[in-house]
């Protein structure tokens, strides 16, 4: 579960600065070790909100993302970890809905 948040944090955020001037949030897709995630990203202050699916499974997943900490929901899971932890990834796809 941790892989899966990993993967998704370093594009979240590439994404955040479109989402966050949108009306609506943009839906973001990208693909990697074969899952596919759809999320959106919404700024609430000064944080920014990662709320989206795995697509296979139907897993959801809510992540309030500051400067220093992550935390949220995957699934019925709890989760918080350091930002810093977060490693970016090779070879993966983002594609989104614009």
């Amino acid at each position: 579960m941790k892989k899966f948040i990993l993967c998704l944090l370093p594009l979240a955020t590439l994404a955040a600065p479109a989402a966050a001037y949108a009306a609506e949030p943009e839906e973001v897709t990208f693909e990697h070790e074969g899952d596919r995630y759809v999320y959106t990203v919404k700024k609430v202050g000064e944080d920014k909100i990662i709320d989206g699916t795995e697509t296979r499974s139907g897993k959801r997943f809510t992540l309030r993302v500051s400067d220093k900490r992550v935390s949220g929901t995957v699934g019925s899971s709890a989760v918080r970890f350091r930002r810093d932890a977060v490693m970016p990834l090779a070879d993966t796809e983002v594609t989104s809905d614009r």
